[in-house]
This record gives C-alpha cells, sequence and structure tokens, in this order.
C-alpha cells in the first residue's frame, strides 16, 4: 500500500503540472531522485547481495570469473565493489538507481508531458524492473540515451551505451535493432506484420524452430535449460494476458491515428519513429516468444522503456489535450492500485540489505 500511496501523492503534482508555459522540471528531478534513492536503497526483493558469495574481489578474479556466473560488465561491478570494501547494497544503487535516473532524464528530454509519463512508468514498469530485478531494469534504461544518440547521429556514444547495456543483461544485444529502425514504416506494413505475427504464434512457429535447432545442438546450452524449464516456458497466454493485449491495441490505434496526423508526427513528436518502432518490435517479440514467456517478458520489458513516452504522444491527436491527459492519470492510478495493492507484486518496503 505504501507504494500506491506515494503514487497517489505523485498523481497531484502531475494533475497540478499539466504542460503550460512555465517548466516545473526541479520538483519532477526531486521527486525522481528520491524514487532513485527508494530503488537502491530498498532491502526487499533481494537476489543479488548473493553474488558477493560468488563472484571474486577484483584483485584475485581471474577472466572466466567475469563471464560463468553473470555478463560480464554486471560481474566487474560486483567484483570492483567488493575490492573497495563497499556493501552489498552498492549493487542496488549502481544499477537500480541510475535506471530510474536516466529513465527520468531522458522523459523529460522526450516529452513535454514528463510528469504524466513518469507517472506511467511508476504505475506498472518500474515494478517489473528496478523494483523487483536490477540487471534488466538498467539494460532497458540505456534504451532511451541508445535512441537519443541515433536521432543525434552520435553513433560512438550510442555503441558505448550498447556495450554497457549488453554486457549487463544480454536481452540488451536486441538494441542493435534500433540502428534499423530509425525510419518511417508505412502503416501497411506495420498491420501485415502484426498479422503475421499472430499467426505464427497461433501454430507455436518459435517454439517448432527452437526444438528444431536444438536437435542439432545450434542452441547455447543456457537457453536450451530455459526452453526445458517448466517454471521459465511456461505459456504466457496471447490472448488473455492484459499486458499483450493491451500493447497491440495501443499499436493498433496508434497506427491508424498517426497515419491521418504526418504532419504532427513530423513538427511536434521529433521522436516518434524510433520510439514507436522500438515499442513495435518488442511487441512482436512478445507475441512470438508467448509460449516461452521467459523470453517473451524479457524481450518486450526490454523494449517497455519507450512506452510511458509513447503513450503520452496520443495527448497531441485531442484539440482539448487535458482530456487525454487527466484519462491517462486515472488509468494510471488503476493499474497502480492494480499492480501495488491488488496483486501485491511488490513486497513490502525494506530499508537496506539485511
Amino acid at each position: 500500500m505504501e507504494y500506491f500511496l506515494f503514487i497517489l501523492l505523485f498523481s497531484y503534482f502531475v494533475l497540478v503540472y499539466i504542460p503550460k508555459a512555465s517548466d516545473h522540471a526541479h520538483l519532477y528531478f526531486f521527486v525522481v531522485i528520491v524514487v532513485a534513492l527508494l530503488a537502491g536503497l530498498r532491502g526487499n526483493q533481494d537476489e543479488y547481495s548473493q553474488f558477493y558469495k560468488i563472484i571474486p574481489s577484483l584483485d584475485i578474479a581471474v577472466y572466466s570469473d567475469f563471464v560463468m556466473e553473470k555478463e560480464p560488465f554486471f560481474s566487474f561491478i560486483v567484483s570492483l565493489f567488493q575490492y573497495w570494501s563497499l556493501p552489498p547494497q552498492f549493487i542496488f544503487i549502481f544499477f537500480s538507481s541510475v535506471a530510474v535516473i536516466i529513465n527520468g532524464i531522458f522523459f523529460k528530454k522526450m516529452t513535454p508531458f514528463y510528469y504524466l509519463a513518469f507517472l506511467i512508468y511508476l504505475s506498472h514498469a518500474i515494478t517489473i524492473k528496478e523494483f523487483s530485478g536490477l540487471r534488466l531494469g538498467y539494460a532497458s534504461a540505456l534504451i532511451l540515451p541508445m535512441i537519443y544518440f541515433i536521432d543525434r547521429k552520435e553513433y560512438f556514444k550510442f555503441s558505448l551505451t550498447y556495450i554497457l547495456s549488453s554486457t549487463v543483461q544480454y536481452v540488451g544485444i536486441l538494441s542493435i535493432v534500433l540502428i534499423f529502425l530509425n525510419r518511417e514504416i508505412k502503416y501497411k506494413f506495420l498491420l501485415f506484420g502484426l498479422l503475421v505475427a499472430i499467426f505464427l504464434n497461433s501454430i507455436n512457429f518459435v517454439q517448432f524452430v527452437l526444438n528444431f535447432l536444438i536437435s542439432f545442438n545450434f542452441v547455447p546450452q543456457i537457453i536450451v535449460d530455459y526452453v526445458d524449464s517448466s517454471y521459465h516456458s511456461y505459456q504466457s497466454s496471447l490472448v488473455f494476458h492484459l499486458k499483450t493485449l493491451q500493447q497491440i491495441l495501443t499499436i493498433v490505434l496508434m497506427i491508424i491515428c498517426f497515419e491521418r496526423y504526418k504532419s504532427l508526427v513530423a513538427t511536434r513528436i521529433k521522436y516518434f519513429n524510433l520510439l514507436f518502432n522500438a515499442y513495435y518490435f518488442g511487441t512482436i517479440l512478445i507475441i512470438l516468444f508467448s509460449s516461452l514467456a521467459i523470453f517473451a517478458f524479457r524481450f518486450s520489458a526490454h523494449f517497455m522503456a519507450v512506452e510511458p513516452i509513447i503513450l503520452t504522444y496520443a495527448i497531441w491527436l485531442f484539440k482539448d489535450k487535458k482530456i487525454p491527459y487527466i484519462f491517462l492519470i486515472v488509468v494510471s492510478l488503476i493499474i497502480a492500485y492494480t499492480n501495488y495493492v491488488v496483486f501485491q507484486r511488490i513486497e513490502s518496503y525494506k530499508f537496506l540489505i539485511q
């Protein structure tokens, strides 16, 4: 309940600070820092302090220690913190807190409705990333600076960011597709691709291909273990999983609506094509891999960083922007209440790892 009460309080400021001529960035970044500290200083949902027992200190570590247990950059940071005699809490401070701050900074850069974008982020995305996991949230947050650097044609900075993402969690390797998504794709191809993905899902095409490749030993053992695990590879259900349906409906509506407002995209929404295409790609992946839940949700969550921004762009379609703005606040609060109170996806907050 404490999480929801915090979000409810923040929603008041989101409502008060409907974008006007004046900027209220100081209060916004104060909230971002508070959330970042909460994420970094939490003691609940801890599954990473154990790596202090597995990954040795930097002064005695060898190369294999950085590639055997977890991804190399993550292992290096843990090893470095041990060398500096820092407690395990710094793993959360470094990865979770930084991820929250990255999201906050780039929401501000990419949408004038950044208060609302951060509220949308708090209502759902943070529950499956920074407040529950750690590496996924960090790798996913770096999607936003990568998009920013591609738009500015700063490919060296993109490459460095890409390496930081993919060496903390391997799902970050998928971010390379962003290079090819910085273009307008005709709405007919987008709708056709969505239909093809749904059809391939209905015949379990991806499961068939994976099993075929596994039979010839073409698949790394770590992926084979996930595929063979009933815990990780249950059927997530395309039809009845609300998050998947929400993403499909959001994509269809935005394809239809923004096709009629191309001039709006060209003049007001600088990052639309790349952000939307990344969101579309993540949704296609969750459809194709829905029979392998661990892959479906990791792939989708990785690209979910763009969702809060994309949803705020829909406000531009309305003459009276207060109506969709307030509607998204109400929906975000309903989702937050469902996640934090009804389903209690996050354990009660504990300060520091015990």
